[in-house]
């Protein structure tokens, strides 16, 4: 009974520290993107700056159905998250989280804006090239291991599963809204796309999910290392963490931002190529080939 309790206290505190997590590695991304560019840049603690100052604006709204789907993006999210801390199942948490995101999109559409209305189509392109990738990533976890629950991937998946983890950082860059793939969020263009007509503490709940999403994400990439030593396996999982992050910096910093078609041909293709030859490789593996 007492281990259970431990077990459930972390849990509880996983959950909580995560997105706090999420918000200092943002703030560290927005840093050393600074850095790159030969700019000071904004404290690190400056995403929870920005977060609390909108919870604290006076609410504004163009219909009602903006603040159900805003807050109905943020429980997906925070309970695919929490499934996930939970040890549950990953194609679960992934169809959990993927509501979420397709919340966020009708959100945007019941603006009537014209801005939020491309940048919702654009984020439905998005969706629509990462959430293949992720799938097959994460049913290509569940060949190789016989299970998907988070709570029986005790074991190194690194090595046999590395074109995966590869393809999973296109994902990331999508995620983290980078060039060259911040299509729905392109501020040149499209003001932000689905996020322009949320304001105050609304616009804040969306910028919550989207931490919440991130966590989700990361945590999918800490999957991939496993030690029976605690500390060297807590020691593995942040290195891919900060690799992760790091090369999509240097993406981000290195590349202009493609069209909508380039992105969901590349990031299907790409994705769906590694994912595939990964498969060939565990199906010989499986078989004794090597």
């Amino acid at each position: 009974m007492a281990l259970n309790l431990s077990d459930a206290a972390l849990q509880v505190a996983l959950f909580v520290l995560a997105p706090i997590a999420i918000g200092l590695l943002l703030g560290i991304d927005r840093k050393v993107t600074a850095r790159m560019q030969n700019r000071v840049g904004p404290p690190i603690v400056q995403p929870f700056y920005d977060l609390f100052k909108l919870f604290a604006k006076r609410p504004m709204l163009m219909n009602n159905g903006q603040v159900v789907f805003a807050v109905a993006c943020l429980v997906l999210q925070a309970a695919a998250f929490a499934l996930f801390v939970a040890g549950g199942d990953l194609l679960i948490v992934f169809f959990i989280s993927g509501a979420g995101s397709v919340a966020l999109v009708l959100g945007a559409f019941s603006a009537r804006s014209p801005y939020s209305y491309y940048g919702s189509q654009r984020e439905l392109m998005q969706v629509l090239a990462y959430e293949p990738v992720l799938l097959l990533a994460i049913l290509l976890i569940g060949y190789r291991e016989g299970t998907l629950m988070v709570r029986d991937l005790e074991v190194n998946l690194l090595p046999g599963l590395a074109l995966a983890l590869i393809a999973l950082f296109v994902v990331l860059v999508i995620k983290l809204q980078k060039s060259p793939y911040d299509i729905a969020t392109a501020h040149q263009e499209i003001v932000s796309g689905p996020y322009v007509e949320y304001s105050g503490p609304y616009l804040g709940v969306t910028k919550l999910s989207h931490w919440f999403e991130l966590a989700t994400l990361l945590g999918i990439f800490t999957l991939f290392f496993w030690d029976e030593n605690l500390a060297v396996s807590i020691a593995g999982k942040l290195a891919i963490v900060a690799a992760a992050m790091f090369v999509a910096q240097v993406i981000d910093n290195s590349t202009a931002r493609l069209t909508r078609e380039r992105m969901v041909r590349f990031t299907v293709t790409f994705g769906t190529l590694l994912i595939a030859l990964n498969v060939v490789l565990v199906f010989l593996s499986k078989e004794g080939v090597f």
